[in-house]
């Protein structure tokens, strides 16, 4: 080989030597780089669903404050992909109240759950046919769950589930089966020192006892749940507790005392953000607003509430407000408005399943064919709400409609009957507790006997009425009675 041979093939070997001692850094720069690409791309996908778990989490919160039902989602927001984007959707969809469409998410999320994930599914499934008032839907929802708690000894799970079915039987008024599951879900809590849920089932078991007329057992039950409540800071349900506790001070006849809490409880709502609870307190102060006499006030209040309860999506308070803008357009004077809001609300009620709201608007609808002078008519919604509420063990309302009942035939010419009546109503509103309840019925009653030409008695009548209605502060009816007294004892 020539010298001039070796001398190209050393060039050639000294170049290659020279490329690959460029080249190979580079190319370990470059691996280097693609590591790093890949690292950051696994970080930024981590970060992204870190994020999404946490709107989910912040999300079903919300929820939980602006229906203060308890959720239970605890395992979702960190199920695999599958599960979770669909569950993270449906509960985005919720918070605006996209119901049927959170729905169409979790049942795709349902395909690939475990047990676990899957009773949280059928509890949020159960929450997004509630709120819009499809009842029977919701409560097949929770009985699944209820059933895959039981199964994996989940007692968070199974407490949920109970007392969620106690509020669907309780909003049907079926009040003893809503009682044994509140009960339930209750002694669960307590075992499992869950003081949260603890404080909402003691508020629910109060509003029970409302309806069935022991004012002094729900007053204990929300002033339990209120102690609760502040002691864990829990803000949503004090101003539940707050509001209840307002309800109750109410029928007791102390209006005072019940604008006082209602209005502390307005204040949290809206501080935290709870549109359910701020619709439902409005409609509270607008029924205050409307014993104490100021119509204009109170129907402010009730439009308020309406609006909100549209907003949400909530069915049930929907046609609470309704109900009471009617009572409002029906002391107006305008009846025809009065009848429209009533039958919407009736329709609402009755496509929900509320046998409560049912057999209340059956009672406003008596009231103004009674005004109008349709008797017959009056006396068949009377009688329609008188046999729910006796069926539901409704004995609030069961007292309204006796003293409307009474009305009826005092207007037909039946004294005899409205007496007895009116007799029936006072017995049970004195067995509440019901102030304002038992003032109107004395009234009526001493309206009856000084028809029946008694005036002595109808006097003693009036002057106990006058004493309640003073107690309570119903100026327009302290008014009344008043120039009714002067009329006796004027002549």
């Amino acid at each position: 080989m020539s010298l001039t041979i070796v001398g190209i093939v050393v060039a050639v070997i000294g170049l290659l030597i020279a490329v690959f001692a460029w080249f190979l850094p580079r190319r370990a720069r470059l691996h280097k780089s693609a590591e790093e690409r890949a690292i950051l791309h696994l970080k930024q996908k981590v970060e992204t669903i870190e994020k999404q778990a946490r709107e989910a989490n912040e999300n079903i919160k919300m929820l939980e404050r602006h229906f203060g039902i308890p959720i239970y989602a605890d395992g979702l927001p960190s199920a695999d992909p599958p599960v979770f984007d669909p569950f993270a959707k449906g509960s985005e969809l919720m918070t605006e109240y996209k119901w049927d469409e959170a729905i169409d998410e979790f049942r795709k999320a349902m395909k690939e759950a475990k047990a676990s994930e899957l009773l949280q599914l059928y509890n949020l499934i159960g929450l997004c046919y509630y709120t819009p008032g499809k009842l029977h839907l919701a409560l097949e929802n929770y009985d699944r769950s209820l059933a895959l708690a039981e199964q994996f000894d989940d007692k968070d799970g199974e407490a949920i589930a109970l007392g969620n079915i106690g509020l669907i039987y309780q909003t049907k008024g079926a009040l003893d089966k809503a009682l044994e599951y509140l009960e339930a879900a209750l002694k669960i809590f307590r075992k499992i020192g869950n003081l949260k849920d603890e404080a909402t089932v003691l508020n629910n078991l109060g509003m029970l006892f409302q309806t069935r007329g022991d004012l002094d057992k729900a007053l204990q039950y929300h002033e339990f749940a209120l102690k609760i409540d502040r002691e864990i800071g829990n803000r949503l349900d004090e101003a539940r507790a707050l509001g209840n506790l307002g309800s109750i001070y109410q029928a007791k006849g102390r209006l005072d005392k019940a604008l006082e809490y209602n209005e502390r409880g307005l204040e949290i709502f809206k501080k935290i953000g709870n549109k359910e609870g701020e619709g439902s307190t409005l409609n509270n102060l607008g029924i205050i607003f409307q014993t104490i006499g100021d119509l204009d006030k109170a129907l402010e209040y009730h439009k308020y509430a309406l609006k909100i309860d549209r907003e949400i999506g909530n069915r049930l308070d929907e046609a609470k407000a309704l109900n009471n803008l009617a009572v409002i357009y029906r002391a107006k004077g305008d009846l025809s408005k009065a009848l429209e809001y009533h039958e919407t609300a009736l329709k609402i009620f009755i496509e929900i399943g509320n046998k409560e709201g049912e057999a209340s608007t059956f009672n406003n609808l008596g009231i103004i064919f009674r005004t109008r002078g349709n008797l017959e008519k009056a006396l068949q919604y009377h009688e329609n709400a008188l046999k729910i509420d006796r069926e539901i063990g409704n004995r609030q309302d069961e007292a309204r409609t006796l003293n409307n009942l009474g009305l009826n035939f005092q207007a037909i010419g039946d004294l005899d009957k409205a007496l007895e009546y009116q007799q029936m109503a006072l017995k049970i509103y004195r067995e509440m507790g019901n102030k304002e309840g038992e003032a109107i019925a004395l009234l009526n009653l001493g309206l009856i006997i000084l028809a029946k030409g008694e005036k002595q008695e109808a006097l003693r009548y009036y002057k106990d009425a006058l004493k309640n209605f003073t107690l309570i502060g119903a100026q327009k009816e302290i008014e009344i009675v008043k120039r009714k007294i002067e009329e006796i004892e004027n002549k």
